[in-house]
């Protein structure tokens, strides 16, 4: 793992802003791989998550979300962008699985493989400070601000 210096304090800016690099990432494998990304973005609070928009094979949207409790999970979208939670399923892969590895499980879902499971696991709690999930964090980014 690379050392970014000091790890920024929670809830400052650059602690809310960790998971960005991350989720950019997955993004960037997701299109790279020619998945039609329409959005992602952060929502920095309680827990931390993030959303990325993509268009599925029947031209619908599909909502995928990372948060730091849980990981992946996803749901179609519907004229309102709300991802009923009936059909929310979990992608495998853990807390913070490779960048490559999402997409590679985003394009089984769009395939129709890899429905993943409508139980949700609790991987940590976003109160877990120190636990070393923020250096995992911090790892995609060049530059951690203190």
């Amino acid at each position: 793992m690379i050392d970014n210096g000091p790890l920024p304090t929670p809830y400052s800016p650059p602690w809310v802003r960790l998971p960005e690099p991350y989720v950019d990432a997955v993004a960037l494998r997701l299109a790279a791989g020619g998945v039609a990304v329409l959005d992602h973005w952060n929502d920095p609070m309680d827990p931390r998550d993030a959303t990325v928009i993509v268009r599925g094979c029947d031209g619908g949207r599909l909502r995928f979300v990372w948060d730091e409790e849980s990981g992946w999970r996803y749901g179609p979208m519907d004229d309102e962008g709300w991802a009923p939670l009936q059909d929310t399923r979990y992608l495998p892969g853990g807390l913070l699985p490779d960048p490559g590895e999402v997409a590679a499980a985003v394009r089984g879902v769009l395939a129709g493989r890899g429905a993943g499971v409508s139980e949700r696991p609790r991987y940590r709690s976003f109160r877990d400070y120190g636990d070393g999930f923020d250096a995992r964090l911090a790892a995609y980014s060049a530059v951690v601000a203190g």
